[in-house]
């Protein structure tokens, strides 16, 4: 069992001041300083500038509804939600959805039959953070696809135990969740053979090669035919700027054709890659071939 301190850190928190106002104000960045303040008023702006963008700050964006302080900062929430990187990380939210039932409901086969070989079809996400796509599908599948839903096992896991906690008290009315502690960086940290595996929001904060380490632990850990979901995020100059400058959140942008690129070298045989509506996500599933 590994001490806290030994553990690896998690990927996203890329803050190292530990105050954002001295070091604005040391750099000479004093017309920072109060759009700084505003910003905190938001929920969803404060937690990625305490946070580095984590798992709340995702979740906030995937719920849409604003939240803040003094009033000022719940109008200043709703205007953050309507902003491109907001709409667009939103799009990954309903991309994995889409995805994930289209596995578990293949074009050619009947409704209620799962993908697998055998009487179960399993869906991971990792990192899951707080697993909302998966209780979305969840919930939908419960109410309209019972016998579907009694043959389907979801499986998330994370480094950070906190959005495990959540995850878990989010589904605690499906017996068939699952979570678990964590490296995602790990080849041993994913099931074999299960059917569909979702990563969003994690690439982001990896390197090249640690990208492509990551992409073929999922390629090995997928059945053949079996299908991994996940997006990449192009740059938007003004949220990029306040992102590093208020929060030090500092990612890896990528195009469609560089997403592609690294997922096909990871060896799977068929990448589709779209950019959503919005113009900033490149949504992105590769299967595993049969062969």
């Amino acid at each position: 069992m590994q001490s806290h301190s030994e553990r690896p850190s998690l990927a996203n928190r890329t803050r190292v001041s530990r105050s954002i106002p001295r070091r604005l104000v040391a750099e000479g960045k004093l017309h920072l300083l109060p759009v700084y303040a505003l910003l905190r008023t938001s929920d969803l702006a404060r937690e990625g500038i305490e946070n580095s963008g984590s798992f709340r700050f995702a979740d906030h964006i995937y719920r849409a509804k604003p939240s803040g302080r003094f009033g000022v900062g719940t109008l200043l929430d709703g205007v953050l939600l309507k902003l491109r990187g907001a709409r667009s990380m939103r799009s990954r939210f309903f991309h994995s959805q889409r995805e994930i039932h289209s596995v578990l409901h293949p074009w050619g086969r009947t409704a209620d039959a799962p993908t697998s070989a055998g009487d179960t079809a399993f869906v991971v996400s990792v990192p899951c953070g707080i697993a909302r796509d998966l209780f979305e599908v969840a919930e939908n599948l419960k109410k309209y696809h019972p016998a579907v839903y009694e043959r389907v096992r979801f499986v998330g896991i994370d480094l950070d135990p906190t959005p495990i906690d959540l995850s878990r008290q989010l589904t605690r009315d499906h017996p068939n969740f699952s979570f678990w502690q964590a490296d995602a960086l790990e080849p041993s940290c994913l099931p074999q053979g299960v059917d569909a595996i979702v990563s969003l929001g994690f690439g982001e904060f990896l390197d090249n090669d640690q990208l492509l380490d990551f992409y073929r632990n999922c390629y090995s850990a997928l059945r053949k035919g079996g299908r991994f979901i996940t997006s990449a995020m192009s740059r938007d100059r003004i949220g990029d700027y306040l992102a590093r400058e208020l929060a030090e959140l500092h990612t890896h942008y990528r195009t469609s054709a560089q997403l592609t690129e690294l997922l096909q070298s990871a060896g799977f045989d068929y990448v589709r890659a779209e950019p959503d509506t919005v113009g900033l996500q490149t949504l992105a599933v590769a299967t595993k071939g049969r062969r």
